[in-house]
């Protein structure tokens, strides 16, 4: 029974090994079979991007050259699976899949947009809207047209706002800011009375209490009252001695600030910050080819 185990075992990780490996999630189109023209692949980074932060809801679009013994539904419930698109309460997440050399498509819909997106609409947007454009080899135009039918679709449902969360934080984040520019000087009063290790140490505790009232967890809380910690332990003679050394090492170069690459601006298919918010798939979407 052992031996029976093993060789099962050996042979589960042999096909794992020979699966088309899944790639990390950096930008909201992950070209990595080189099926779109650079231009193409801004523009619609650039469109998925803005679209992702005022709907919530994400896209993202993922070309491979093989997933060969897989089938598209296999390989997207992994991507899926690994990237989390959507947001984690709302699993409102899209993946558009194209196989180059297999001449496959999948489109996988995360579980809160099942009820927008049906399988039977999912099929129709790879058969109807993007295989034509695929035959034809202009790639680029039917991905766009996909996306949009894909956003008219969400549109339709009735989902959480997308700036609902991140606009709570910021101002929970503001407020905190706010407050530790008034522990500081608060912190000097307290050295003058406790001493200096003692007041200051009263100052990063009362951070970290701030911290934790603005709802802003324990590690939001533990780096506030740290530094905090420090500044009431400098005091202002410190800070501005730091200041000095920072403005005499950076006059030495000719000053300016140099980008090292070209032209500036920011680049949609370079490796951005872009990654999924937690959403879960529950096996909807449908799969085509050209």
């Amino acid at each position: 029974m052992g031996a029976f185990l093993a060789v099962l075992f050996a042979c589960v990780r042999l096909f794992a090994a020979d699966l088309t490996p899944v790639p990390k999630l950096t930008d909201p189109v992950m070209d990595t079979a080189q099926m779109l023209q650079p231009e193409e692949r801004e523009e619609l980074n650039g469109h998925l991007l803005q679209y992702s932060r005022e709907k919530g809801s994400q896209i993202a679009v993922l070309t491979v050259p093989a997933i060969s013994p897989e089938t598209p539904f296999d390989y997207s419930a992994r991507v899926m699976e690994e990237w989390k698109l959507g947001r984690k309460d709302v699993s409102d997440g899209v993946l558009l899949l194209l196989v180059r050399d297999e001449r496959k498509t999948h489109l996988a819909v995360g579980r809160g947009l099942e009820g927008a997106i049906p399988d039977v609409y999912a099929k129709r947007i790879l058969q109807d809207v993007l295989s034509p454009y695929l035959r034809e080899g202009k790639t680029g135009e039917g991905v766009a047209a996909a996306v949009a039918q894909i956003e008219k679709l969400i549109a339709g449902e009735k989902l959480p706002e997308a700036s609902t969360q991140s606009d709570a934080a910021d101002d929970r984040m503001g407020n905190l800011l706010v407050l530790l520019v008034v522990l500081f000087f608060i912190g000097a009063f307290l050295k003058m009375c406790f001493g200096p290790t003692i007041g200051s140490l009263l100052t990063g505790s009362s951070s970290f209490g701030a911290a934790l009232m603005l709802g802003l967890g324990v590690q939001a809380g533990l780096v506030a009252g740290l530094i905090m910690t420090v500044l009431a332990l400098i005091g202002f003679s410190g800070l501005f001695k730091i200041a000095e050394i920072f403005i005499s090492d950076g006059g030495g170069d000719g000053g300016g600030w140099h980008s090292g690459g070209g032209g500036g601006g920011w680049h949609g298919g370079g490796g951005g910050g872009f990654s999924g918010g937690g959403g879960s798939f529950g096996g909807g979407g449908a799969s085509g080819g050209w």
